[in-house]
């Protein structure tokens, strides 16, 4: 009002940015390379539809949450998912990079037209529940592409959506506490 103008204030895991360094790039990247390799590390199928959403949605909330870059969440998932065609990383499922790729754009567009939020405990908890029921919806579109029988789907659809849903707002909850801690340490650094 004094003559001059006003910036808009902008939080730090708001996706401002199309431009990203290399080093982040990298970081994105790696960290969807991480997430396969972990999965097949941790490959011990106890029959819990899922189950690997805790590790991979933590990977994902802290990409997002942690980057200005718009599309944080959907380079993560391109990491992930050419690191799961990899001869020494592939299952036996050969769409899995499908299922890899889907969750990065939804917490991309969750980002994108949800800013206010991106700073809440359960946003990113809800976010990360939510973006891990791509797989299942994926599984299930293949499923009826192909006729090719998934697994999970043996005692309904009900259960895999379910239990992807609550494993990964596991996840979404192990990586907003991360993201949000540091943060909190970091300010305290600060001051």
């Amino acid at each position: 009002m004094n003559g001059t103008s006003s910036l808009k204030k902008i939080s730090k895991s708001s996706p401002t940015e199309w431009s990203l360094s290399w080093i982040e790039a990298l970081l994105l990247i790696g960290g969807g390379v991480m997430a396969v390799i972990l999965h097949r590390a941790f490959d011990t199928s106890p029959g819990l539809p899922g189950h690997h959403g805790i590790e991979w949605m933590a990977i994902m909330i802290i990409g997002r949450a942690s980057s200005k870059f718009r599309g944080a969440g959907t380079l993560t998932s391109i990491g992930a998912s050419f690191a799961s065609v990899l001869p020494f990383l592939h299952g036996n499922n050969p769409v899995t990079w499908i299922y890899y790729l889907l969750p990065g754009p939804v917490m991309d567009l969750a980002f994108r037209y949800l800013p206010r939020y991106a700073n809440k405990l359960w946003f990113m908890v809800l976010l990360g529940g939510f973006a891990h029921t791509t797989k299942p919806i994926g599984q299930l579109t293949v499923n009826l592409i192909t006729g090719w029988p998934i697994g999970s789907f043996r005692f309904g659809v009900v259960y895999p959506f379910t239990s992807h849903l609550l494993y990964g707002m596991i996840g979404g909850l192990l990586g907003a506490l991360i993201v949000l801690g540091v943060r909190r340490l970091s300010q305290k650094t600060e001051k």
